[in-house]
């Protein structure tokens, strides 16, 4: 047997540590960018920083000015030996915004100014090296995508009520710059609940000139790919509405919510179920927060949840059974499963294998007995699944041509017919039995929303050609019904007479629109953006100019953490040496390593140690325990709750606000009563007494 010196035994476990950690590295960057995997730079003492890399604004049309822009330090003042930032394959100089600026330690801006000709996606990052050293920014498993980029400005946004019959409009309701994020309707088609960016109305469709009621959040943003969403019980009585960063439950006789829950974060939709006894939430957030990324649920009138389950990656969607017994949903990056649970518990009764290769898991729709849900993934995985409730396999799929993305997808009550469109522009409607639509149409667009009637005799769907499409099943006649902006809400009543749509933008954020692609834009006008400062004044300095919410190390994340992975990396080394040098010192057949050990033991150099059997168990046995200990305290210090609050301390930034709201917080995070922000608290001591305003007699 060849002999092995005690270095090449410490090699081989060094070895080992380092090629495990290599290989997650490898396999994290293994993403669809364009020149291929971009390798993570290696860290030395000496490296810059770069912070807050961004573009501005992160979304509009064409022909704008846009800006990206990142900030630069070292902490020894040391200048840039280059300032790069990689663009769609290529890296760019970028200059300072301020050529006057040289406080490096504080930090200098650097920006480049690009005005789009042509629809389509934007890659980029930023990297710099001081001579020393490199950093980036705006990369973390592959290039921040950004600005979203659209036709439109957005500006002709519209609720509409369509009579299915006729194709005729009954009520539309222009709402200007807002982005619909959601619509509903009652089992009748009597009352209509939409959420747009800053308000939440309903309306009754017989009565089409005004809403009933409205609800104003004017703080607000306009344009996200975090939609927010709403719904309503069949009877139209409660309407479930997430908007900003809260969730919020209405009884449809008040504007004023019956509560308010403001601990959930931005989300991409809610549910409530038929009966509207229970209601839920699919919020988004970061992986490291174990209050982001929620399927949240609530029981009766009740504020506080009755149960969250947390996962590494956004939920896209939710949806409740009829009496609210089964919840589905579906996650994005980097977790990419459907999910079902049971309202007794937080425990998926069905947690699937991850379904895309590095895309989110878009859409989750369940059957009113909750027996079977079905999802639609994005590209480049694009597919329909439907599941049981018995099983982690799908009982089939159905995979899109060109693996384009199922951005919209619904489910009949029965469970017997599904709908679904996609960014090809494809829409189907399947039968729960076969994975081979009972029937197929081709459009010109982008299709992002779709609902099939409860009989299945007919869907409608909707995307970039402004248009919304009433399709029958058996093809008797298909209509058409115009709109000025992109089509992405859609419901149909559950009696089948109508059909209600919205319009905006944000199911087509990070989707690659591919009518009018290599179209090329004179631009003989360029649009000038408000001011990134007017911007941020009127978004009070929240993280708002990043859409990507998969990915996003936050606006104004947290440095200077422990390195809780170094550490453990130190646990692991310790104790594979310490298991290895026992396996030497009682294993027969390691015997020859033992005598070479022993030999390198007399060299002169060594043997001033006094190196004996104890001392060496002691040796490792105490590194291994620092590493340990240390390793604890970074995920103490490291933890999420701990890091938000020196973000929140570091920035000083305000956080979003409902309209008179009070912001002053209190133990356990809730929110101050305040006479006057439109809601009554009787848990806070209001009443119609002492606080008329709030609590009136719809309460």
């Amino acid at each position: 047997m060849k002999r092995w010196s005690l270095i090449t035994v410490f090699g081989l476990v060094a070895a080992l540590i380092f090629s495990f950690y290599g290989f997650s590295s490898v396999f994290a960057e293994d993403k669809n960018v364009p020149g291929g995997v971009i390798p993570k730079l290696p860290q030395t003492v000496n490296d810059p920083e770069l912070t807050n890399g961004r573009v501005y604004p992160p979304w509009g049309p064409v022909c704008q000015r846009y800006s990206y822009s990142v900030i630069y330090r070292d902490k020894e003042g040391r200048p840039p030996e280059y300032m790069k930032m990689y663009f769609n394959g290529k890296m760019i100089d970028i200059e300072k915004q301020n050529p006057q600026e040289r406080d490096y330690k504080k930090g200098v801006r650097y920006e480049y100014k690009y005005v789009p000709n042509k629809l389509g996606s934007n890659f980029y990052y930023f990297e710099a090296s001081n001579g020393l050293g490199k950093a980036r920014e705006s990369i973390i498993d592959s290039p921040d995508n950004g600005p979203v980029l659209f036709e439109s400005a957005f500006e002709r946004n519209e609720v509409a009520v369509i009579d299915a019959s006729t194709g005729q409009k009954i009520l539309s309701f222009s709402t200007g710059k807002e982005w619909v994020g959601g619509i509903a309707l009652s089992d009748d088609g009597k009352y209509l609940a939409a959420k747009t960016s800053q308000h939440v109305y309903l309306f009754d469709t017989a009565q089409p000139q005004k809403p009933i009621w409205q609800f104003t959040c004017e703080d607000c943003r306009i344009g996200d790919d975090v939609k927010g969403g709403v719904d309503i019980s069949g009877d139209g009585a409660k309407i479930v509405a997430a908007i900003g960063q809260s969730i919020l439950l209405f009884d449809k006789s008040n504007q004023n919510p019956l509560w308010r829950y403001t601990q959930a974060g931005n989300a991409y939709n809610v549910a409530i179920s038929r009966d509207g006894n229970y209601l839920a939430a699919a919020t988004a957030g970061e992986e490291s927060n174990l209050n982001a990324n929620l399927i949240i649920l609530w029981g009766g009138t009740k504020k506080e949840p009755l149960w969250q389950y947390h996962a590494s990656g956004n939920f896209h969607d939710v949806s409740l059974s009829d009496d609210g017994s089964f919840i589905a949903g579906s996650t994005g990056c980097p977790d990419r499963r459907a999910y079902l649970f049971s309202k007794d518990s937080n425990q998926p009764v069905i947690k699937t294998d991850p379904l895309t290769r590095d895309s989110p898991v878009h859409r989750a729709k369940i059957s009113a007995d909750g027996a079977f849900f079905a999802v639609g993934s994005e590209a480049d995985r694009g597919a329909v699944f439907l599941f049981g409730k018995n099983s982690t396999s799908p009982v089939w799929k159905f995979s899109t041509k060109g693996n384009s993305s199922v951005r919209a997808l619904n489910f009949t009550p029965d469970g017997k017919h599904i709908g679904a469109a996609t960014f090809g522009g494809d829409a189907y409607i399947f039968s729960q039995a076969s994975d081979q639509p009972l029937a197929g149409w081709k459009i010109n667009a982008s299709l992002g929303g779709i609902d099939i009637a409860d009989d299945g005799s007919f869907i409608a769907a909707g995307g970039t050609d402004n248009q919304l499409h009433i399709l029958k099943k058996d093809k008797s006649g298909d209509q058409e019904i115009g709109f000025s902006e992109f089509v992405e809400e859609i419901d149909i009543s559950g009696n089948g007479k109508y059909v209600a749509a919205g319009t905006g933008g944000s199911v087509y954020f990070f989707e690659t629109i591919k009518q009018n692609l290599d179209k090329v834009y004179p631009c003989t006008e360029v649009i000038e953006p408000p001011s990134e400062a007017e911007f941020m004044k009127q978004n009070e300095g929240r993280d708002e100019l990043n859409g990507t919410r998969e990915k996003s190390s936050g606006f104004f994340a947290a440095k200077n953490k422990w390195p809780g992975m170094l550490f453990g990396f130190g646990v692991l080394g310790s104790l594979v040496t310490l298991i290895l040098y026992l396996a030497i010192k009682y294993i027969n057949f390691l015997q020859p390593i033992k005598d070479r050990l022993r030999q390198i033991n007399q060299n002169q150099s060594i043997k001033i140690f006094h190196l004996t059997h104890k001392k060496i168990i002691l040796f490792l046995s105490a590194f291994t325990l620092l590493f340990l200990m240390l390793t604890i305290m970074s995920a103490f210090f490291n933890r999420p709750g701990l890091q938000s609050t020196k973000t929140e301390d570091l920035t000083g930034e305000p956080e979003k606000r409902i309209k008179n709201e009070e912001q002053s917080g209190n133990d356990g995070g809730q929110v101050q009563p305040v006479c006057g922000n439109s809601m009554c608290e009787p848990d806070f001591g209001e009443t119609k007494e002492n606080c008329a305003k709030d609590c009136s007699a719809g309460d």
